[in-house]
């Protein structure tokens, strides 16, 4: 009773650490050892049934394909038995060298052909005429007596209506595998030939590659009808013994699971029935062992790295949960006056320092948004006054450039009137909210902008050229403006005497193109790749096309009308230096897209 009542007092003196390691290896690890043990105990046996199994359904599944393969060279037969000419070719029915000739070629020949695309594996097909040996040197005949010399007479005297025989060849190494069958009238009453057909050796070598490939250390055996051993894949030693112990049990056991030799070695056996053989194939038990030896180190493996890794899970759930806890403890704690009060304890660089620091940063974050209202709302207030300010200066601009055009006209100064009504309609369009417009609108907005010009530009001429069904087409604004702007700062401004710009507007379809033209000074060869790039996206080193404050520029007018109008919208320049530029706008538009169809002609 003392021991137990010490033992208690230790257990429970004990880190909490400790009684969750010892509480883990008596709840988890040591049953868990106990059942992998029995279980493996159990299987062992289930295992090797299981080894053999296998084996043998794989083994009688590539025996059934070489069989399937066997027969269906054996239908080749009929080809020849059911060719109505052959057979009166073989009787003799045939009394002329030409008909003989046309029989052959128009009918038997064809039959010859055909039969080697029924089965690739097929290499020679010869028939042995019986009744006339003048046929042994046509393609595909051979002499009666040349078949007696390399058969056994015995084996095509027992050769019946019904079936044929495979006839095997092992002596000099090869697989040599050749089938006879005899060719009979139609009546099989009176026999005409016999049929050769020889396969290719190496349909039997790839079925005995397949069964070795299964396991890459067997062994295979090639036994006859009377269980003598013709073929052994590799130099196998096998005593007389062994080899009367195998045949034995071919001979005794119906079964094909067979064990040998107090189970190290596992036999596994199938028939070919048409060929007359058995295939025998032989696994050493080491095989399975080292299966099952695997398996067992897997286990133990497995034991180690359970406890390994408990005691690293561990004593990664105890840091995560200790900081967790602390963190819930000050979340607990924290409150609307305390909010400004961070958690102090260790943070840490994983993802729960993470957290915690988020957390810090979150609550820091409250506290400077809470403290910082009052002034959010004020400045608030203050954008909402500037954005009235905002409203309310262009119509006072309006109201004092419409006093001044007044004030002309009344002292007749027409051309300062016209000015302040031109710059007036400018303003009027670039200070309104929507950014789509019409083209009417936005050639008005271009009128307007060249005839303030005109007064201090008074040799400027422009000419237009505009299909007005087309001015109801919708558009973004400043498409026009900016290439006009450009014609005459840095096209006519350089130009002496009269200066022109011609602007087109006429739609083939849906494209609607806008021309606008100039007679100016032109753009030098550099100059215009630099701009056409520039247009085109693409990077310009050292080179400024567009100017910041200078309106809008060439790349944002290609951009907008790209995002406005269909795929292929776009700006092409043309010009040389005293030659002028031709500034073109193709834009497409969709069907009923921005105009009706009909008005694009």
């Amino acid at each position: 009773m003392n021991l137990k009542k010490r033992l208690m007092e230790k257990i429970l003196n004990w880190r909490i650490s400790t009684k969750m390691i010892a509480g883990y290896f008596l709840l988890i690890v040591l049953p868990f050892a106990g059942f992998a043990v029995f279980v493996y105990y159990q299987l062992t046996d289930k295992l090797v049934t299981q080894y053999q199994l296998g084996n043998q359904r794989n083994i009688e599944q590539i025996a059934a394909n070489l069989d399937s393969a066997l027969q269906k060279i054996e239908s080749i037969y009929s080809i020849f038995q059911n060719n109505a000419a052959l057979i009166d070719f073989l009787r003799g029915e045939y009394t002329t060298d030409r008909d003989h000739i046309y029989a052959y070629l128009k009918e038997i020949r064809p039959a010859y052909s055909f039969a080697y695309l029924v089965e690739p594996s097929v290499t020679n097909l010869k028939i042995y005429p019986k009744l006339n040996s003048k046929f042994a040197n046509i393609p595909g005949f051979g002499g009666y007596d040349t078949l007696e010399r390399q058969v056994d007479p015995s084996m095509l005297s027992a050769l019946t209506p019904a079936r044929g025989r495979w006839h095997k060849d092992f002596s000099s190494g090869d697989m040599k595998l050749n089938y006879y069958r005899k060719i009979y009238n139609m009546n099989y009453n009176s026999e005409l030939g016999i049929l050769q057909i020889s396969v290719d050796t190496r349909l039997l070598r790839k079925i005995l590659d397949d069964l070795h490939s299964l396991h890459a250390d067997n062994e295979l055996l090639l036994l006859d009808e009377d269980n003598r051993l013709i073929y052994k894949s590799s130099d196998i030693s096998l005593t007389d013994k062994q080899m009367d112990a195998i045949s034995s049990m071919l001979r005794n056991r119906e079964q094909k699971l067979l064990a040998f030799d107090q189970g190290r070695i596992f036999i596994n056996s199938v028939t070919l029935p048409r060929l007359g053989l058995t295939i025998v194939v032989i696994n050493s038990e080491e095989l399975l062992l080292k299966v099952l030896l695997s398996k067992r180190l897997w286990i133990f493996t497995g034991l180690i790295l359970l406890i390994v890794l408990s005691v690293i899970y561990y004593l990664i759930i105890s840091s995560l949960t200790k900081r967790i806890l602390l963190l819930s403890r000050h979340m607990r704690k924290v409150g609307i006056s305390s909010v400004s009060h961070p958690f102090t304890g260790k943070i840490g660089t994983d993802e729960i320092g993470f957290l915690i620091s988020s957390y810090n940063a979150m609550i820091s974050r409250i506290d400077e948004l809470v403290n910082r209202v009052q002034k959010v709302e004020l400045l608030k207030k203050d954008a909402e006054f500037k954005m009235l300010q905002a409203q309310i200066r262009p119509h006072f601009l309006y109201n004092t450039l419409e006093t001044i055009r007044m004030l002309a006209r009344s002292n007749k100064q027409h051309t300062i009137a016209e000015m302040a009504f031109s710059l007036g309609n400018l303003l009027r369009y670039s200070l309104s909210g929507s950014d789509e417009t019409t083209l009417r609108e936005e050639l008005e907005n271009v009128r307007a902008y060249i005839a303030i010009h005109q007064i201090r530009m008074r040799d400027l001429h422009v000419e237009w050229y505009l299909d007005e069904s087309l001015l109801s087409t919708k558009c973004p604004k400043f498409i026009l403006q900016p290439i006009v702007e450009n014609s005459m700062i840095h096209g006519l401004s350089k130009k002496r005497g009269e200066k022109r710009i011609t602007i087109r507007l006429y739609a083939d379809h849906l494209v609607l193109t806008v021309v606008v033209a100039d007679n100016g000074a032109g753009i030098d060869p550099i100059k215009l790749s630099t701009l056409r790039k520039s247009v085109d996206g693409m990077v310009v080193q050292d080179q400024m096309v567009e100017h910041s404050g200078k309106g809008i520029g060439l790349r944002n007018v290609v951009e907008r009308i790209k995002a406005f109008f269909a795929d292929g919208s776009g700006i092409q320049i043309e010009s040389g230096a005293g030659a002028g530029t031709t500034v073109t706008l193709r834009l497409i538009l969709g069907e009923n897209d921005h105009v009706e169809a009909a008005d694009c002609g």
